[in-house]
């Protein structure tokens, strides 16, 4: 089977591009041919071009309205959106000739946020999928062009199916069922079977918290309740690690000038983007999950998998994961908190606590992302639903020749 996929970002540290590449890796394995069009030039098109995958680069955005935030967006947005226009339309030509080109079955775009493959398959008709892992305005304020009315009427035709991440997102877009599966990321670490041995570093506590440092993710939040935290525990030597790409610098400058005016610099270490997140992990007096509207959030089951206690907002997809967790198990798999207050609390009760005392959560969390979040099962849904599409296809093809 050919599938041409279209990604939104080139970034490898992204947990879409992670998650397309566990995808891809493991479909290739079972016959199918991808071929893959990228945004650029760098990072997974140079991944791919190594793996001897088929992968063409275009000059294509989001099909979403430009940013409103600045006086310079706003006077930007006009000839902004006109050059949107004007390269999706390019792109979309692009695609139906390489498509023709090269015989192509399928085409899956990676975000619901890209919208030129939705088109290109409309004009070929042949199947396409939408993979929705954003509820796009609730976690990155992104709106659909030209509306989500017309997004919708797009993607809830015939020959058209979504996958979703979560439940939640599934329910947030309000995704026809007949045509959507809910089909969780599949979440890999390099040595599973040398995990469970894993405990915090006592000797160097700290929070962990890995993420871009967005507003998205609720890195100010944390830092809010540390700061609290220090305040309240100045007998605790405790550090909070943060791990990950600066994405809004102004957001960036915010937080670190918090930082500096509550005194705290010495117990907060921006790190940056880092290479050992296991091993952070694994020696972690907890990962911290901030996001208010996380769609599923790799960094939960990650640390969970690497056998680290989790704190986690109880919203949107890391509420998710808890209560299939707790379905799964009959316990809670990490300790969840609403508000910044809360947060602080759960700190607390971390430093308080002897961490053999979380020993049963951990394991249970490390079972449940096995069982629910592998790559096989992640792989075998998706292909599993490619094989449904192409039969309903067949079908249909059948009863137009034979009518």
């Amino acid at each position: 089977m050919k599938v041409l996929y279209i990604v939104h970002s080139v970034n490898m540290s992204e947990g879409a591009t992670k998650s397309f590449l566990t995808l891809l890796d493991g479909l290739v394995k079972r016959g199918v041919e991808p071929h893959v069009i990228t945004p650029g030039k760098q990072g997974l098109y140079a991944v791919l071009h190594r793996k001897g995958i088929a992968v063409m680069a275009l000059n294509y955005r989001l099909g979403v309205f430009p940013n409103f935030n600045s006086m310079k967006d706003r006077l930007l947005f006009l000839p902004r959106l006109m050059a949107r226009r004007f390269l999706e339309y390019k792109t979309i030509r692009a695609i139906v000739g390489y498509c023709k080109h090269n015989d192509i079955e399928l085409i899956h775009t990676n975000v619901s946020v890209v919208t030129c493959g939705l088109v290109a398959a409309t004009k070929l008709n042949i199947p396409h999928v939408l993979h929705a892992r954003e509820y796009a305005d609730l976690d990155f304020n992104l709106h659909y062009y030209p509306s989500p009315m017309a997004f919708y009427k797009r993607v809830n035709v015939e020959n058209s199916y979504t996958i979703c991440i979560t439940k939640g997102i599934q329910r947030h877009h309000h995704f026809l069922p007949s045509r959507s599966r809910v089909i969780y990321n599949g979440v890999v670490i390099d040595s599973v079977s040398s995990v469970p041995s894993s405990m915090p570093d006592m000797g160097n506590p700290y929070f962990l918290f890995v993420g871009r440092i967005e507003q998205s993710k609720g890195v100010c939040q944390v830092v809010e309740a540390f700061n609290q935290y220090c305040k309240e525990r100045t007998d605790k030597n405790v550090v909070l690690k943060i791990a990950g790409e600066i994405t809004q610098k102004a957001y960036y400058d915010e937080v670190s000038s918090f930082v500096r005016e509550c005194g705290i610099q010495g117990k907060v270490e921006f790190m940056g983007n880092r290479r050992d997140i296991d091993s952070l992990m694994q020696h972690a007096l907890a990962v911290i999950v901030a996001s208010p509207s996380e769609a599923f959030g790799r960094c939960l089951p990650e640390a969970m998998l690497n056998h680290c206690l989790t704190i986690g907002r109880n919203t949107a997809g890391t509420k998710e994961q808890y209560d299939n967790g707790l379905a799964v198990c009959g316990g809670d798999i990490g300790l969840r908190y609403g508000t910044s207050q809360e947060l602080t609390l759960r700190m607390h009760e971390v430093t308080d606590t002897p961490p053999m005392a979380y020993a049963v959560m951990k394991d249970n969390a490390f079972r449940v992302v096995l069982q629910l979040y592998s790559k096989d099962a992640y792989v075998d849904g998706v292909f599993s639903f490619y094989q449904e599409i192409q039969s309903k296809c067949s079908r249909t093809t059948s009863s137009i020749k034979y009518d």
